[in-house]
């Protein structure tokens, strides 16, 4: 039995009951739903209330009505993903470009997806008690001062990636040594694995002036200017028994 109650009225109630049945599972897609008559016995409701509840989930593409057959769950929408980069427009259609310029048409109804930027690898580098920083020229969300980082690429391990990133944005050449832990940054959203790296030659400079400002070594006090809010726990740790 459904009665109204401090959740909403009954039919509310009831197409919360129905729309958890089809996300579940227990109502799959071409199924047929109950008739009016046999959710009425079911919930000990009035047929107007039923089709009420009904009525909402149409609305939500959740079911559809066959006429001369029934009401059924409606087949999903199709899905489309959506990478940084790419445009939508939605007229009659939804019409996503992609950065490569190609042009793909769907369906009005298409759901969108955005998929996931990919995760971040940065190098934690120490020398003679100093830490190796950049600042880059334009900041993500309040961070100006970073360890040189960068995405990792498809076939790239993490420390790959911290090796690759260290040398196009400073010029030194550096060997992976352990990853420090990850996490999703708190600043900017992005998920970045942190990695110990040992630095095995060159000189740190400025080696991509388009993304890159400034390089420093950084003791303690230097970092907590360039820096002024706590670090990642694990690599805050490592820093205090390496910093001068």
């Amino acid at each position: 039995m459904i009665a109204p109650d401090r959740r909403g009225a009954a039919y509310r109630q009831l197409a919360g009951v129905l729309r958890d049945r089809i996300t579940r599972g227990s109502l799959p897609p071409g199924h047929r739903l109950p008739s009016e008559k046999d959710l009425h016995d079911e919930f000990g409701l009035a047929r107007e209330t039923v089709r009420r509840a009904l009525a909402v989930l149409r609305q939500e593409g959740l079911i559809e009505v066959r006429h001369g057959h029934g009401t059924f769950v409606a087949a999903p929408p199709p899905t489309v993903t959506v990478h940084p980069g790419d445009s939508v427009t939605s007229p009659a259609a939804t019409t996503v470009t992609r950065a490569s310029g190609e042009v793909e048409t769907y369906p009005t109804g298409t759901r969108l997806t955005v998929a996931a930027r990919p995760t971040v690898a940065a190098a934690v580098i120490v020398t003679d008690g100093r830490v190796l920083m950049i600042r880059r020229r334009v900041a993500e969300g309040p961070l100006s001062w970073q360890f040189p980082a960068g995405e990792i690429e498809p076939g790239e391990t993490p420390g790959q990636a911290a090796a690759r990133e260290t040398h196009e944005e400073t010029g030194m050449t550096v060997r992976p040594a352990r990853l420090l832990g990850d996490r999703v940054h708190p600043a900017t959203g992005r998920h970045i694995v942190y990695v110990l790296c040992e630095a095995i030659g060159g000189t740190a400079h400025v080696a991509d002036a388009e993304e890159v400002a400034e390089v420093a070594w950084c003791d303690r006090a230097t970092l907590a200017s360039h820096v002024p809010y706590p670090l990642f726990a694990p690599v805050r740790q490592h820093l205090d028994t390496v910093l001068r």
